[in-house]
């Protein structure tokens, strides 16, 4: 979440005017994320929600074309009783409006907090809410192929001008994936986004789990170990949170062990796809600086697990 469009109260109630939920009372910009413009909302009948609008032209990463795809996800989400947002219709019975040429949405707001100091049972219950989401959307019928995989990691490493040992390094990391990428491992819906900035808490429960613009088709233990790198990693691993992770994943569904093989495997994909799409937004203009993440967290995170094994950890 970020905000790009700057709007004053009397455009704020423009977005809401095509909706029956009364006059904004107050509205603030989001600071977190990257992706859209987000704001925070709460209305005279004290009802809270979130705007937003889709910058498609900002990170080029959503496009309007899948717009579609994340909307019946979530409604189908929703239908299985997951904690996600609900997107609230409009008067003419859409969950998408258009207003200056952009298309935004009216999500209902999440009561929680996100984890500033992850816990064991924080990685535990979200080891399980992960393994809900990809059994659940077994029964979904839609498809969408990861847009941000192999080959455009490729292209994001030739466009940006980087010192000839980086590029030759991030060049022979992305030739042993692509020699060594499964073809064949349980797989369907991904959520490819599960950072903590994505989860909310009640006492170490989740109420809520946001931002599936990444939702897409692949290989549930990518979709792990991006979890894995995101909440079980600072300045090295803590196997006591991946251990509860997986503890909490294996309570809903069991990994099999060509999985557990692939493990490391994807925790070296996973963080060179965030290094590089974290490279690529810290060189785009449109980009505030204060907006952008360091793109080294996830060079060390390569590094570390190039040199160590998680194979020996099982």
């Amino acid at each position: 979440m970020a905000y790009y469009t700057k709007i004053n109260k009397l455009e704020f109630q423009k977005y809401l005017n095509n909706y029956s939920i009364g006059n904004v009372l107050f509205f603030k910009g989001i600071e977190e994320g990257i992706e859209n413009t987000n704001y925070f909302f709460e209305t005279k009948k004290k009802e809270k929600y979130i705007l937003t609008i889709y910058e498609n032209k900002i990170t080029e990463r959503i496009k309007k074309k899948n717009l579609s795809f994340f909307i019946e996800l979530i409604n189908f989400l929703k239908r299985k009783n997951f904690p996600c947002p609900q997107i609230l219709y409009n008067n003419k019975r859409k969950q998408l409006s258009s207003y200056k040429n952009k298309k935004y949405a009216i999500i209902n707001f999440i009561e929680g907090n996100i984890a500033k100091k992850v816990n064991n049972k924080h990685c535990y219950n979200l080891g399980k809410s992960l393994a809900i989401f990809h059994k659940t959307t077994l029964y979904f019928n839609k498809k969408r192929k990861n847009d941000f995989s192999l080959n455009e990691w490729n292209k994001i490493i030739k466009k940006n001008k980087l010192p000839k040992k980086d590029s030759l390094f991030l060049k022979k990391e992305l030739r042993y994936l692509k020699k060594n990428w499964p073809k064949r491992l349980p797989s369907g819906i991904i959520h490819g986004d599960l950072f903590p900035d994505n989860v909310f808490f009640k006492k170490n429960n989740i109420v809520g789990i946001i931002d599936l613009s990444n939702a897409c088709n692949d290989f549930f233990c990518y979709d792990l170990s991006i979890c894995i790198n995101a909440w079980c990693y600072k300045e090295k691993l803590d196997l006591q949170k991946m251990k509860s992770l997986i503890r909490g994943y294996n309570s809903i569904r069991k990994i099999n062990t060509q999985e557990i093989k692939y493990l490391n495997f994807f925790l070296r994909a996973s963080s060179l796809r965030f290094y590089l799409s974290r490279l690529m937004d810290s060189q785009n203009k449109k980009i505030p600086k204060k907006y952008n993440k360091n793109p080294n967290e996830y060079l060390n995170k390569l590094k570390y697990f190039q040199s160590n094994n998680l194979k020996k950890k099982f």
